[in-house]
């Protein structure tokens, strides 16, 4: 599975270094990688995810399950109404971090020691609403710094816009810093809160409004993202579920991210 990304990425025909694609990461907060996983892996990814949620919800049984990671077990959480994230392990999916495609670009960024935080599955059922716009951990100073984590989407099939893909706020991990900007509250940033949007992050009339970005993604394709961005899962208007993959790292010794917090597992007794 190991690849050079210099050689698989490639954008308006043109190969760019991983250098290149850090530089537009840390500009925007995010990139796209086009076709940068092969079909066999994708392919492999997805089976082994569904076999997984076969697993948990069968154990999970009738027991109801409240939104938010606190509400939710170790192996599923709801994130938003039909919105279903299981983490599964890189050893479930059967790989490592030094033979994934993105790696040298998550090591250019967060450094070579960077660290594996979570990996698994985000379903949405058909009819799921759009989540709240949300980050998925905050800024650790005042100042603007360099990410602290980032996230990998894959698609596991083609995914039209109806079928919800991911909103980004471009250019938004710039301003979602509560400890520079006194009226962002860091829960109603990292915890979805229907009152967060990215006009809600100007502060004083000089400032334009984040951009937001989405666009159909095709199987393979990887949506990289820097965790303090602004973005949100788009409703699934079609009559399919849609399947991500994610994958989400951390420089060494960072220990804010907030993805997983609920203690009890569905295996417990109840």
């Amino acid at each position: 599975m190991s690849v050079n990304i210099e050689q698989r990425v490639q954008t308006l025909g043109k190969k760019r270094s991983v250098s290149c694609l850090a530089n537009g990461l840390a500009s925007e907060g995010f990139i796209l990688l086009p076709g940068l996983c092969s079909a066999s892996f994708v392919e492999r990814i997805l089976s082994i995810a569904q076999r997984r949620i076969v697993e948990v919800k069968s154990a999970l049984g009738n027991r109801e399950m409240g939104i938010g990671s606190a509400e939710g077990y170790e192996e599923i959480v709801q994130r938003s109404p039909g919105r279903w994230d299981l983490p599964i392990s890189p050893k479930r999916f059967e790989t490592s971090n030094q033979e994934l495609p993105w790696w040298p670009l998550v090591t250019e960024v967060l450094g070579k020691d960077a660290e594996h935080s979570f990996s698994g599955l985000v379903f949405s059922e058909p009819g799921s609403p759009a989540q709240c716009w949300h980050i998925d951990s905050p800024h650790v100073n005042a100042g603007h710094g360099a990410a602290h984590a980032l996230n990998v989407l894959v698609a596991l099939h083609d995914i039209p816009i109806e079928m919800g893909p991911t909103e980004i706020a471009r250019g938004s991990h710039f301003m979602t810093n509560h400890l520079s900007n006194p009226s962002l509250l860091h829960d109603e940033l990292v915890y979805q809160h229907a009152g967060t949007s990215p006009a809600g992050l100007i502060e004083g009339k000089q400032s334009e409004i984040p951009e937001s970005w989405s666009e159909p993604l095709t199987a393979g394709s990887c949506l990289v993202f820097d965790d303090r961005i602004l973005h949100r899962g788009l409703a699934n208007q079609s009559d399919q579920p849609r399947y991500v993959a994610y994958f989400s790292y951390r420089k060494s010794g960072y220990s804010e991210n907030t993805h997983f917090e609920s203690q009890r597992s569905v295996v417990d007794e109840p």
